[in-house]
C-alpha cells in the first residue's frame, strides 16, 4: 500500500513537474509572438508600446495585461487605451481574445483630427496563423466617439459596433472585412432624430498585409500606386429607408478613389426627408436632391419598397452621376507620405 503512495505521489510530482514546464514554455512563445509582432509593426511604420506589460495565468491559461497601452504611426497618429487584458488557453495559444479598456485618445497631425472614444465592454479575438495574425473580430457595445478638427465637430454614439477581418478563403493574400454599426446617433446634430443602421463589406486584394500592421498607403504603394478594393456592399438604413452601394474601386497613391458604384435608394423620398436637418438652412443643395429624386421612377423592389439605382462614377475622388457632380470624397490618406 505504501508503494502504491508513493507511486501516486510520483505520478503527481511528473505531470505537475511536466505540466509546469510545457506552460513555461507555451509562455516564452507567446511572449516572443508578441515581441515578433510588435517588431513587425514597427517595420511596416506603426510603433506600440506597453507600459508594465505582464504574462501570468499559470496553470490553464496565459494572460496578458497592458495597464497603459500607445501607439504612434510613420505620420505621427497617435493613440492610447486606458488599459488592456489578453488571454490564451494553455492547448491554443494563437488564439488570444482580447478586453480594451475605456478610454481611448487619437490625434492625427497631419490631418488635424483629434478625438475620444468610450465604451461599455470592448472584447476582441485575434488568430495567429504561421507568425502571422489570420483572423481579426471585435465587438464594442454602447460606443460613444468626439471627434473634432479646426472648423468643426462631431459627437456620435451607438447600440454596438463590430469589425470582422480574416484572409480570403478563395484569394490568398486578400482580406475580406465587414464592419456594422447599430442604432448610430449623431448626438451633435439634436434635430436629426432618427438612428442609423450601417452595413458593410469589402475585399482589398493583398490586403492582409494590414493584419501586420502595414498601413494604407504603403500597400497602395506595394501594389503599384493603384490598390484594387471591391465594395461587396455598404448599405445605410434609416427607419424604414436605406440607401446601398458596391462595385469596383482602385486606391490611388494619393489617396483617392476612382471606380464605378450602383447606388440604390429605398424610399428614397421619406430618406431625403429624414436628412433634412443635416443640410443647412440657405443652402440649395436639399431642393436640388429633392427636385432629381422627384423626377425619377422607382421601381418596386421585391420587398415592396420603391427604389432608385443610379450609375455613380468616381474619378480621382469626385463623385458624379452623369453630368450631376455630388461631392468630392475625402482622400483615404494625405498624399507622399
Amino acid at each position: 500500500m505504501k508503494r502504491r503512495y508513493i507511486l501516486l505521489l510520483s505520478a503527481v510530482v511528473l505531470v505537475t513537474a511536466g505540466w509546469s514546464a510545457a506552460w513555461i514554455y507555451g509562455r516564452s512563445v507567446l511572449a516572443d509572438q508578441l515581441d515578433l509582432q510588435m517588431t513587425r509593426m514597427a517595420e511596416a511604420g506603426l510603433v506600440v508600446s506597453c507600459t508594465d506589460l505582464a504574462i501570468g495565468g499559470f496553470p490553464f491559461r496565459y494572460e496578458v495585461s497592458c495597464p497603459d497601452m500607445r501607439s504612434r504611426d510613420r505620420n505621427g497618429m497617435a493613440a492610447s487605451l486606458g488599459g488592456l487584458n489578453a488571454v490564451a488557453l494553455v492547448y491554443n495559444p494563437r488564439h488570444v481574445i482580447f478586453e480594451v479598456k475605456s478610454p481611448a485618445a487619437l490625434t492625427s497631425p497631419m490631418t488635424g483630427v483629434s478625438g475620444d472614444v468610450t465604451w461599455e465592454t470592448a472584447r476582441a479575438s485575434l488568430k495567429f496563423r504561421q507568425n502571422a495574425l489570420g483572423e481579426f473580430n471585435a465587438v464594442v457595445q454602447k460606443p460613444e466617439a468626439e471627434f473634432e478638427n479646426a472648423i468643426s465637430a462631431g459627437v456620435f454614439s451607438a447600440e454596438k459596433a463590430e469589425v470582422h477581418m480574416r484572409e480570403a478563403p478563395d484569394l490568398p493574400g486578400a482580406l475580406d472585412g465587414f464592419v456594422s454599426i447599430d442604432a448610430l446617433k449623431l448626438e451633435s446634430l439634436p434635430d436629426l432624430q432618427d438612428t442609423v443602421d450601417l452595413r458593410g463589406g469589402i475585399r482589398i486584394a493583398g490586403g492582409t498585409a494590414l493584419l501586420a500592421g502595414t498601413d494604407l498607403a504603403t500597400l497602395v504603394r506595394m501594389n503599384g500606386e493603384d490598390l484594387p478594393v471591391r465594395l461587396d456592399r455598404l448599405e445605410a438604413s434609416v427607419g424604414q429607408s436605406s440607401v446601398a452601394s458596391s462595385g469596383e474601386m482602385l486606391v490611388h497613391g494619393d489617396g483617392t478613389l476612382s471606380g464605378t458604384l450602383a447606388l440604390t435608394l429605398g424610399n428614397a423620398t421619406a430618406l431625403l426627408q429624414s436628412l433634412k436637418p443635416m443640410f443647412p438652412p440657405k443652402d440649395q443643395t436639399f431642393a436640388l436632391l429633392e427636385g432629381i429624386i422627384g423626377s425619377l421612377e422607382p421601381a418596386q423592389g421585391a420587398d415592396g419598397v420603391a427604389t432608385i439605382t443610379l450609375p455613380v462614377k468616381i474619378d480621382r475622388g469626385v463623385a458624379s452621376v452623369g453630368f450631376l457632380p455630388l461631392g468630392r470624397i475625402p482622400a483615404l490618406f494625405p498624399a507622399g507620405i
